[in-house]
Formats: C-alpha cells, sequence, structure tokens
C-alpha cells in the first residue's frame, strides 16, 4: 500500500521551525493494491505535505549583493567554475589557492555617505571605519549566500553564482584580514567540506571556541572522518547550546527505527543527519542502519569512503535531486530509506517508487506491501516521544511527519474492523493535528474516505 508525501523545509538562522500542510488531490496519485490476512486493501487517494527540517522556500536564483572583486579574480573563478560533464563542478579551495587581488565592496555613492559620516573624524579613525563597515558588508553577504545556498530545494551543492561569491569574500578576507575567523572559517564552509582544509578550521574555532556554527562544521568534518569519539564531542556541544535539540534526537531515533533491518537510512540537512547520527553513536539507536548524507556527498573524501562500503555514485560533482534518482538507482540492493523530512522536489521523479513506511520513504522496484511494517512500527517499535510529549514549538510540528503513516493505519483498520486499533489511530491523529496545528486538514483527509 502507498501514500505518496510530500515535503517542505523552514530553516531559518541556523534554526529549524518545521510546517506542516496537508491536501486531498483527488484523482491525482495512483492507489496500489496490497493484500493482506483479511482482504484487498487499497491507499487512500491523498497526498499529505509533510515538516520538513531547516529549509524554508528560497528562490535559489535570487540576486544576492556580492563583493566587488576585480575582473582578473573572477576570470579565474570562471575557470574554476567551468562546466564537467554536463553539469558544474564546484570550485574547490585547497591550502594552495593563491591569494587574489580584492576590491571594496562598496559603489561610490556608499563610500561617499560614508565619507559625510566621518566627515570631522581623523584620517586615521576614518581609514578604520570605512575599513570595519566594509569588511561587515562582506563579511554579511557571505553569510547570506551560504544561507541561500543551503536552503536550495533542488541541491545540496551551491551554484555557480554561489560559489563565486563566496569565493570572493574568502579572497577579501584573505588580503585584507589575513590570520583573522572569518579568513579561516570562511575559507573552510567555501571548501564544501573539502576535509584538507581543517587546518582553517581549527584555526576558527581557536579564535571562537564557542562559535556553535563552528561545532558544527567540526561535528561534520569527524562524521566525514568517520572519528567517531570527536564527532560526539561536538555533538554535545551542540545539544548544550541546544542547536541539535532533544526533540530532534527523539524524533531521529524513530526515523532510524522506520528503516528495515542493515538498511541504508539517506539523510539531506542538519537535523535529520545529526539527529539520527548522535541517535545511533551515542544512544545505540539502530546501530546496524548505514548513513549516508547527501550533504557530505559534497565531500570527495566522504564520496571514497561510501565507494569502499560498496556503494556506487553518479557521475555528477553536483548533489541535487537527479543526483538522489540515480544514487538509488544505482544501489536498489542496499535497502534504501530516504528521510521524510527532505524537500519534496527530491521524490517527484521517483515517487512511483516510494513507499511510506514510518517517518521514511522505502524506495522499491516493486510492489511493497507496507501496511504490516507501519503496524509494527507504530504499536511495538517507535517511542513517538514528540507525538506524546513535545517539548517545544519545534516538536509539535515534527510531530505532523507521523500523519502519513497514522492516516495509512486508520484507512486499513477501517476496512478490517480492526476497531481498538481504529480509535487508537483516530484519537492520535486528532491530537497531532491540534498540536501541529492542522486540525482540519486531518479531518478532511478523514472524511474522504
Amino acid at each position: 500500500m502507498r501514500v505518496l508525501i510530500y515535503t517542505m523545509f523552514i530553516l531559518s538562522s541556523g534554526t529549524l521551525f518545521a510546517q506542516q500542510e496537508t491536501e486531498i488531490l483527488n484523482g491525482t496519485t495512483n492507489s496500489v493494491p496490497v493484500t493482506n490476512n483479511n482482504s484487498n486493501v487499497f491507499s487512500p487517494t491523498i497526498v499529505i505535505e509533510s515538516v520538513e527540517e531547516e529549509v524554508e522556500e528560497a528562490d535559489s536564483t535570487a540576486e544576492v549583493p556580492t563583493p566587488v572583486i576585480s575582473s582578473k579574480a573572477l576570470r579565474k573563478k570562471e575557470i574554476q567554475s567551468s562546466p564537467s560533464k554536463g553539469k558544474f563542478k564546484s570550485s574547490k579551495r585547497t591550502q594552495e589557492s593563491p591569494l587574489m587581488e580584492a576590491e571594496p565592496v562598496m559603489d561610490k555613492k556608499a563610500t561617499q555617505d560614508l565619507e559625510i559620516v566621518t566627515e570631522g573624524v581623523d584620517a586615521y579613525s576614518s581609514s578604520e571605519m570605512i575599513k570595519a563597515v566594509e569588511m561587515n558588508a562582506v563579511s554579511t553577504n557571505f553569510s547570506s549566500t551560504y544561507s541561500t545556498s543551503d536552503m536550495q530545494r533542488t541541491s545540496r551543492s551551491p551554484s555557480i553564482q554561489q560559489q563565486v561569491q563566496m569565493d570572493q569574500a574568502v579572497d577579501y578576507f584573505e588580503v585584507n584580514a589575513p590570520g583573522s575567523f572569518e579568513s579561516h572559517y570562511f575559507k573552510y564552509v567555501a571548501g564544501n567540506y573539502n576535509t584538507e582544509l581543517i587546518s582553517d578550521l581549527k584555526a576558527a574555532e581557536e579564535i571562537r571556541p564557542n562559535n556553535a556554527d563552528v561545532h558544527v562544521q567540526l561535528a561534520g568534518y569527524y562524521m566525514i572522518e568517520e572519528d567517531v569519539d570527536s564527532a560526539l564531542v561536538y555533538a554535545e556541544k551542540l545539544r548544550e547550546s541546544n542547536r541539535l535539540a532533544d526533540n530532534v534526537i527523539s524524533y531521529s531515533g524513530d526515523i532510524l527505527r522506520s528503516v528495515p533491518e542493515s538498511g541504508t537510512l539517506i539523510t539531506h540537512g542538519f537535523d535529520d543527519g545529526y539527529g539520527t547520527y548522535y541517535a545511533q553513536n551515542s544512544v545505540g539507536v539502530r546501530e546496524d542502519v548505514t548513513l549516508v548524507s547527501l550533504d557530505f556527498l559534497q565531500s570527495d573524501s566522504y564520496k571514497e569512503e561510501l565507494k569502499e562500503k560498496g556503494f556506487q555514485l553518479p557521475e555528477s560533482d553536483v548533489v541535487d535531486v537527479n543526483y538522489l534518482a540515480d544514487f538509488c538507482a544505482l544501489n536498489v540492493d542496499k535497502n534504501l530509506s530516504i528521510s521524510l523530512t527532505t524537500p519534496k522536489e527530491y521524490f517527484q521523479a521517483i515517487q512511483d517508487k516510494l513507499y511510506v513506511v514510518g517517518l521514511v520513504f522505502e524506495y522499491h522496484l516493486e510492489s511493497f506491501d507496507n501496511f504490516s511494517r507501519n503496524d509494527f512500527l507504530w504499536n511495538n517499535s517507535m517511542e513517538k516521544e514528540v507525538v506524546m510529549n513535545p517539548i517545544d514549538e519545534k516538536g509539535r510540528q515534527l510531530s505532523a511527519n507521523y500523519l502519513p503513516m497514522l492516516l495509512h493505519l486508520r484507512k486499513v483498520y477501517q476496512l478490517t474492523g480492526e476497531e481498538k486499533k481504529l480509535k487508537d489511530v483516530d484519537e492520535v491523529s486528532d491530537q497531532v493535528g491540534v498540536q501541529c496545528r492542522k486540525y482540519e486538514q486531518v479531518q478532511k483527509v478523514k472524511s474522504s474516505y
């Protein structure tokens, strides 16, 4: 039995605010028959949009103000970002990347306005003020560009324009503030998980040892390097700062429980990627599951490790919706599951092969009976902490991702006459609908069958 689920991510300043939306699309999905011990049961003809983590609707083509770098530097960037195998290959910074001349970020009018403000101030102080404002503008531009790249709904890799903008900011700080936090941290981040740049990340940590963004990158670095102990050190720091919330870890435990035995779980971003890593390696949930991060697949080191584990990888250098479709086709023997918190655009090309099981999509080439798995997960396996006891708004919204499974089970229980189980999922789906503010949508789905 199949229920097609589409998803939506929301990210604001590095913090997840999940949002769920439900709609009935009459006649737009294919109902696939499945046989259980009692009768032939068909899935409800519905599409439910479930909560995605950390990425909000964003136009990946939106223009971001860029620092003005010399034409010579721009030409070099264009060469580094030249097309590869039909698609672009993001430029990758290395320890040997030469410094490039960098010009002021502000236009002539902005400079004139600042000169008016600094009129009467001595020349040295005025120059320092202008430089400080300029550096702040370049830093803000980098953060904006990186955030826009991270919020893309169709790609984990930055676009050519985004990569050029980030590299320009790195060049600026290497020329104007060498040895600064920005010069080191921006260089590592712009490298897209290039592990050869770890010395820069470590240098950034020395300057700002309590910076949560640095902790995110260091935890990711050690995950890629398969250094579990070091990764957990920084994951604990993220828990202490509430960057990695308890609700996310509880929810991630149920993601792992949704995966078939010795299966592979594909994650998309920070919350599902770091949450499942922590739940598996610190809490001990489903250590048989292999984690594959679409985010980390930007790293050449990570790709090599997956190849050593027997995975086949697409030839593309861009990790996007097509990459996921190709990855699934190449590794169908790996018992693949995809976190429901992945943006819906990733599912559109492969939706006829996806079956909702708990909090994941299982990828199958043949028809798959997902009722028995959902029945077992809900009644025997899942902890359901964010359903029964959500701590905060994030937990309440994450609970919405249990609705596809619950409404799936409700349909079957209704047709097979299992009154006790029907009553249970009815009450819980109503409760979830209230706490995630989707009660009316849940009722509309129920009334459709």
